[in-house]
């Protein structure tokens, strides 16, 4: 039997709970199979249920990076060690990756080295499994319907905050409230901007606009607007020293969307890049 067989039989029942002899593989049926992403400022969660006996989540919280966790939700584990690995697909070619090691506490399992780039891997489709040394129980997790819920868990934590300008030349970088930094995903955002436009003919300039929600007094609306838009500018300045790179702070002026709701003011704080070409500058 091969892999692909292998692994298509076992999502086809869900949960492998075989006798002494044989490995006890824990899995959601492929069809079933999901990750939802949910949070706010102060914390964003991605999650997905294999079958009813686990809970696996990451976990981002400010200050802490990101984590990975698993629940177990039945009795039965009393301790011992786990090993996270990176494995792929049952249609990709390669081995599996280790990525940490863990130990259950209290029926969880915690990791805390290298989750940024298992999240990078799953987006390319590779999937997550826990290995217990000298135990038969084993957890996949597929990166089945990964993608929405990792763009939705990227846009809790302001990394996903990067978006292609109305012309399709700019990009626009959105904060959650009160952050006057910028991400280590909009930095990076900012970056492949500034490196496509060095190749780019034709460019005389970048206009940097800044913009808040209308919460708070006005005076300090338009000075984090001016922060946030000169922290823009100081990057794309160091990277593009040929162009002229121009900041204007609007404050709470020219909302996008009503500030009576959450979503509404998370749209309105925003930094606008836009790009001056040669024939827009004569």
């Amino acid at each position: 039997m091969n892999k692909l067989t292998k692994l298509q039989g076992m999502f086809g029942l869900g949960v492998l709970l075989s006798g002494s002899l044989m490995a006890q593989e824990y899995a959601t049926a492929m069809d079933r199979a999901a990750w939802r992403a949910s949070g706010n400022a102060s914390r964003c969660v991605m999650e997905h249920q294999i079958d009813r006996v686990a809970l696996a989540r990451f976990v981002a919280e400010p200050g802490r990076g990101v984590r990975f966790e698993l629940e177990w939700q039945q009795a039965g584990i009393q301790g011992g060690g786990a090993e996270l690995a990176l494995i792929p697909a049952p249609w990709q070619q390669g081995d599996a990756e280790p990525v940490a090691s863990g130990q259950w506490q209290r029926q969880q399992l915690h990791y805390h080295q290298g989750i940024p780039g298992v999240l990078g891997a799953m987006a390319n489709g590779r999937w997550l499994e826990i290995r217990e040394p000298g135990s038969r129980r084993r957890f996949v997790m597929p990166s089945v319907h990964f993608q929405q819920a990792y763009s939705q868990f990227r846009l809790c934590r302001g990394e996903a905050a990067a978006e292609p300008g109305r012309d399709g030349n700019g990009l626009t970088l959105h904060f959650h409230a009160g952050v006057r930094g910028l991400s280590a995903g909009q930095r990076q955002g900012l970056s492949a901007l500034a490196g496509r436009l060095a190749a780019e003919p034709g460019v005389r300039g970048i206009l940097v606009e800044s913009f808040t929600d209308s919460s708070g007094h006005p005076e300090l609306n338009l000075r984090l607007s001016r922060e946030r838009g000169e922290q823009v500018a100081e990057l794309l300045r160091r990277q593009l020293p040929a162009l002229a790179v121009e900041v204007r702070a609007y404050g709470a002026a020219s909302p996008l969307a009503t500030n009576d709701t959450p979503a509404g003011r998370y749209q309105n704080r925003r930094v606008v890049i836009r790009i001056i070409k040669e024939e827009e500058a004569s």
